[in-house]
């Protein structure tokens, strides 16, 4: 299932109403500087702590720094972006269903119709038949989604691309 054919059939609506935005590097800042700020506590108290404590501190200090260094390399490289309606900043929502083929006629039908909400509101089994991919806006008015078939060991398309803006 491509999420980049998803998010750029968004992209191209007219007037713009869904851009591309890199993710905010706010997240991985915050978890760097609890990184390094656990690792400036084992400098300041390992003469007080005993060889263990100590040991188990600059471990985890070291695996919080190095999880913080590359969420934020990740932001920074991120070329692909993510869609997000551009009047309200709202990040729209990825979700991934997945149907018996018994409900095939069904969803193609519902994707045809454009109607999220009911899609959303079907439940999904654990047979990955039919898959669904979704990106969608909190309130339903944006989205755009697609209908797989899994045949020959992958997931191939078996409806296009069904855009919805309603704004």
């Amino acid at each position: 299932m491509d999420k980049n054919n998803l998010s750029e059939a968004l992209y191209a609506l007219p007037g713009g109403v869904v851009v591309r935005r890199k993710k905010s590097p706010v997240l991985s800042l915050v978890v760097l500087a609890i990184g390094i700020g656990l690792i400036v506590l084992y400098f300041f108290t390992k003469d007080t702590m005993g060889d263990n404590l100590a040991s188990s501190l600059i471990m985890a200090a070291g695996a919080i720094t190095l999880v913080g260094g590359l969420m934020l390399t990740s932001c920074l490289v991120d070329t692909e972006g993510r869609p997000v309606i551009q009047a309200t900043g709202e990040q729209l929502h990825y979700k991934e269903l997945y149907f018996p083929q018994e409900q095939r006629a069904e969803v193609q039908r519902l994707i045809d119709e454009g109607s999220v909400k009911r899609i959303l509101a079907t439940t999904s089994s654990q047979s990955s038949s039919i898959a669904v991919a979704i990106f969608y806006s909190a309130d339903l008015h944006v989205a755009s989604l697609q209908a797989y078939e899994y045949i020959g060991y992958e997931y191939r398309p078996i409806t296009g691309i069904k855009v919805i803006a309603d704004r």
